[in-house]
């Protein structure tokens, strides 16, 4: 049997800790509680421990990085997921299902095993979002590889959709 995730993230919320705050923040501090990491979207940011995510397997086109930090927007269903070895490597992620009226995931029995998931509860499903290079331009979400969190575990992966019908460069409003 495999788990389905069929129409909201609704039940994953930013907790606290997912929220980064400035290296000036006094009420968190470096350590077990959090761990200060260089980012040029971001700045010198604490981030929480709990906010910090393994993928072993990278994701595609990255497979040399293997450790990020997902820290929530101050927009609802927005996401930066920061490289925490290299400032320059962030990624804007978006709630899917925000973006697709009835879009699914999907997992096999092998993606359950390797994310240790037991239960849709603790998954979180995010897709990778594109801006456009000019003004004129529309950012978009690739819907077929989307990253899949165990938030329990801290650990996650980027999968292949098997739905043909999920495009790759599928326009999102970020306003």
């Amino acid at each position: 049997m495999t788990i389905g995730f069929d129409g909201s993230n609704a039940h994953v919320t930013p907790s606290p800790a997912m929220l980064a705050a400035p290296t000036n923040t006094p009420s968190l501090a470096s350590g077990p509680a959090g761990r200060t990491i260089e980012s040029h979207v971001l700045g010198d940011t604490i981030i929480p421990a709990d906010s910090f995510f393994a993928f072993p397997e990278g994701l595609h086109g990255f497979e040399s990085h293997t450790e990020f930090a997902l820290l929530a927007c101050d927009r609802a269903g927005l996401w930066w997921l920061q490289a925490t070895e290299e400032p320059g490597l962030a990624f804007l992620l978006v709630d899917p299902f925000t973006v697709h009226v009835g879009y699914e995931v999907d997992l096999g029995v092998g993606d359950e095993r390797f994310l240790g998931l037991a239960t849709p509860s603790d998954a979180l499903v995010l897709t990778v979002v594109t801006l456009p290079s000019s003004k004129d331009g529309q950012a978009t979400t690739n819907l077929r590889g989307p990253l899949v969190f165990n938030t329990r575990a801290q650990r996650g992966r980027q999968i292949v959709s098997a739905v043909a019908d999920y495009g790759f460069q599928v326009p999102v409003a970020l306003t």
